[in-house]
């Protein structure tokens, strides 16, 4: 595990990427098969289907796979009818003992296996795709990186503890932009103050502390001043409602933001844990997918606590995307230009985003070069 403190690792050559890389196809594919379907691969979460037949269909895949609990437990499965490619479940819910598609009513058991196609002589034998997964911390993975060895050694990643939550719901958001922006401004701390006035008044970044591996980066920040001073209106009522719940105690720190390379972010917020994936549609589109989990007491409870925290998290997300899209058309002018321009790293707030642009550089300049660019 790797503490950098500063920037002396990367005194010498800056990992800050060329601007071409934000907009080339060819970067992009190969983004996609040695970071996404060569990486951890992220499916959801076990909360999300807690009895057996629940299923949650997969927003960022258009609904086309679906995760269910079966026989087996958890377990990833196309949603696409092997007969005539039409997607069957939608949302989440329950299937009960079957998958069955609505147009011509093949039927399918809960672990894809085909069991009934009308007015056919013979069952046609055509499964449903199927996939067995990995966890941690009830945090499911399709892709082949190790993740217990991952993360297991860190303790603050062991600290996202899901015991005794509920899952709320989920937040789907379309984004113009590359999907490495989306990142990149979530591991750095240098903008909170000058652009989130609310999140500001909640978090301490004086107080930020650093944790690194070679595949993920934590950062923990403060709480300020006791959230006696909100920096907006919105904030102002999660202060409140927070406050309120722990009888006037403040939190024992602001945040806890966690990143597991590519792109996936856990985050911790008093009595809250959000997982959060973004995924590319081009080089210049991406979606982002904010999935919410809070204590029974409060999910069941307290629906003015849930609604108070994620008009919080929504201001604080609008304000990001507007910090996205202004470096995405920055960096579109310069690239189309012909124009190469990165500024300098500040220290320790942008730390993390040293180290992820390095870990970029790492995984995919070698295929670059093997293609001869």
């Amino acid at each position: 595990m790797t503490d950098l403190g500063s920037q002396e690792r990367f005194s010498r050559v800056s990992p800050q990427l060329p601007l071409a890389w934000y907009f080339d196809q060819e970067v992009l594919e190969i983004e996609l098969e040695v970071l996404f379907r060569q990486g951890p691969g992220y499916v959801g979460h076990v909360l999300q289907i807690p009895e057996d037949g629940d299923y949650h269909a997969l927003p960022w895949e258009d609904e086309a796979r679906v995760l269910i609990r079966n026989g087996r437990g958890p377990e990833l499965l196309s949603n696409v009818c092997r007969h005539r490619q039409a997607i069957m479940l939608a949302g989440r819910g329950n299937a009960g003992s079957n998958i069955v598609c609505p147009l011509h009513r093949w039927t399918y058991d809960l672990q894809g296996g085909l069991i009934g196609a009308p007015h056919f002589p013979a069952n046609p034998c055509l499964n449903l795709p199927r996939t067995s997964l990995q966890s941690f911390q009830g945090l499911l993975f399709e892709g082949r990186r190790p993740v217990a060895a991952d993360l297991g050694a860190s303790a603050a990643w062991r600290d996202m503890d899901f015991s005794g939550f509920r899952y709320s719901n989920t937040l789907v958001e379309q984004h113009d932009f590359n999907w490495k922006t989306f990142i990149e401004v979530y591991l750095e701390d240098y903008h909170v103050e000058a652009f989130h006035p609310g999140l500001n008044g909640f978090v301490n970044c004086d107080e930020l502390r650093w944790e690194y591996g070679d595949w993920h980066s934590i950062q923990t920040v403060g709480v300020r001043n006791a959230l006696k001073r909100p920096g907006s209106r919105v904030y102002r009522e999660w202060h409140e409602r927070l406050l309120a719940f722990d009888q006037g105690q403040p939190p024992r720190q602001g945040a806890i933001w966690a990143v597991y390379y590519p792109n996936v972010m856990v985050e911790w917020y008093p009595h809250v844990l959000v997982i959060s994936t973004v995924w590319p549609r081009g080089p210049g589109q991406c979606v982002n997918v904010a999935e919410f989990y809070y204590p029974e007491e409060i999910a069941l409870f307290e629906p003015e606590f849930v609604a108070a925290e994620q008009a919080a998290y929504l201001e604080t997300a609008r304000e990001d995307d507007e910090i996205c899209s202004r470096m995405h058309r920055g960096r579109r002018a310069l690239w189309r230009r012909g124009v190469e321009e990165q500024g300098p790293y500040q220290s320790p707030m942008e730390d993390g985003l040293m180290h992820y642009q390095s870990f970029l550089r790492a995984q995919i300049e070698p295929l670059l070069r093997a293609r001869g660019d």
